[in-house]
């Protein structure tokens, strides 16, 4: 432990480890690989939602309802296909015109 301790104080060990960090960046991308969804317009968006059933969006809003934001968000995604920011995004809207139309 201490060997490796000493290797990692050594300035060039310090530049090659920050240089292989930086180059894997460059090589992977910031945060967007293959897994991640593609990047939809709010059009797509729109229409992925008018795709959900109203059996689906009963069961959304018995979720949000119930202050179960996580499950309405799983719910939708699971519906419609669309990633995790716009999914989110999504069900804060339908809470947001819930609560107008209550209040």
């Amino acid at each position: 432990m201490n060997a490796l301790a000493q290797a990692l104080s050594q300035p060039a060990t310090l530049i090659l480890v920050a240089l292989a960090f930086g180059l894997g960046f460059l090589v992977r991308g910031i945060g967007v690989n293959a897994k991640s969804p593609p990047i939809l317009t709010q059009a797509q968006v729109e229409d992925a939602l008018s795709r959900v059933t109203k059996a689906r969006w009963a069961e959304i809003d018995r979720a949000i309802d119930d202050r179960k934001k996580l499950l309405a968000i799983k719910l939708l995604r699971e519906q419609t296909g669309l990633g995790l920011k716009a999914s989110k995004e999504a069900i804060e809207a339908r809470m947001q015109s819930r609560h107008r139309m209550r209040g």
